[in-house]
């Protein structure tokens, strides 16, 4: 019997906005931690912790991550967050002709209603400022991913790879691993998960949120991890991020491996590609429902929805009206 309790919600999908900067515009580390801190205050989230190597920082937040290199930085944030806040926080300190490239990428959310804004807002938002172009991968009302991103005619370095994988209803055993009362009492939760490929050589700061929720963010060399969990039963998320070489030009091993742990009933598959070389994971047991690819800010950004067919019953759950 499942010991999560009564239904609870929380909002597990994400927003996200990576900018780079142009070659010649002072370290984006150099703009300082209390910069940082009055972004990521200013959408809505507070950092947790903090962990720096030669390369980059990552800032663990209460609402999912926050990275910050010299010449770009990306930040994830989840709940009812308003990303889009942080972005005007960046844009003061950071001069429109100083952007090569911004994405702002939005997830469709389970209770979009509970939200401040739509995708559609904070894209015309940030349209005042910056010429762009918006798009949805994915079918309306159903799994879907909006981005909103520059038309400056940007080209990545041929190893910017970013891969993201968005489960949807995971596993009610494992999504018990992720209460407050079940954390392990010594080493690292994912560790324990198995996640061994996907952490490999990574220093891991993690954080097991009360009364349930997960966050772990990993650093290695010039790659991050990012990893978090939306136990509840209504709405069960958890989300998955690297850019890490690992990804490649086929990351179906390194899907197949935190799709295993996690057991959800349906998941996305996003990566951006420097080219416009096809990408097609394969994850068995699971069935591909959609698949669309587009170029996007000199990137090849290929989507994937997969599902779980399944002969069990459907089980229902009251939903939280307020």
């Amino acid at each position: 019997m499942s010991q999560l309790g009564p239904p609870a919600f929380f909002e597990g999908p994400e927003k996200k906005v990576e900018l780079t900067v142009v070659d010649d515009h002072p370290s984006l580390r150099h703009l300082g931690e209390a910069f940082w801190h009055r972004v990521v205050n200013a959408s809505g989230a507070e950092v947790v912790s903090k962990r720096s190597n030669d390369v980059f920082d990552a800032y663990l937040l209460s609402e999912s991550s926050l990275f910050v290199y010299e010449s770009f930085v990306t930040m994830i944030t989840c709940g009812r967050t308003q990303l889009v806040n942080g972005v005007d926080v960046m844009l003061e300190q950071i001069p429109d002709e100083a952007i090569a490239v911004l994405i702002y990428e939005r997830k469709n959310e389970h209770f979009p209603h509970e939200q401040a804004s739509s995708f559609f807002d904070d894209a015309r938002r940030l349209a005042e400022r910056l010429d762009g172009r918006a798009l949805r991968f994915g079918a309306e009302h159903e799994h879907a991913v909006r981005l909103f991103h520059t038309t400056r005619g940007y080209q990545p370095v041929q190893e910017d790879r970013t891969l993201e994988v968005l489960m949807h209803g995971i596993d009610e055993r494992c999504a018990e691993t992720f209460l407050a009362s079940r954390r392990p009492p010594t080493g690292t939760l994912a560790h324990q998960l198995g996640l061994d490929r996907a952490l490999e050589g990574f220093e891991v700061d993690e954080f097991v949120f009360d009364p349930a929720g997960y966050s772990l963010n990993g650093m290695r060399d010039e790659a991050y991890v990012t990893l978090h969990v939306t136990p509840e039963r209504v709405g069960s998320y958890v989300s998955f991020e690297t850019n890490a070489p690992e990804v490649g030009h086929d990351p179906s091993g390194l899907v197949q491996e935190v799709v295993e742990r996690f057991r959800p009933e349906s998941f996305d598959v996003v990566v951006f590609e420097p080219d416009d070389q096809p990408v097609s994971v394969d994850v068995p047991g699971y069935v591909l429902r959609k698949h669309v690819q587009e170029p996007v800010s000199g990137y090849h950004v290929t989507f994937q929805h997969f599902y779980r067919p399944s002969s069990r019953p459907v089980r229902a759950f009251p939903i939280p009206l307020e």
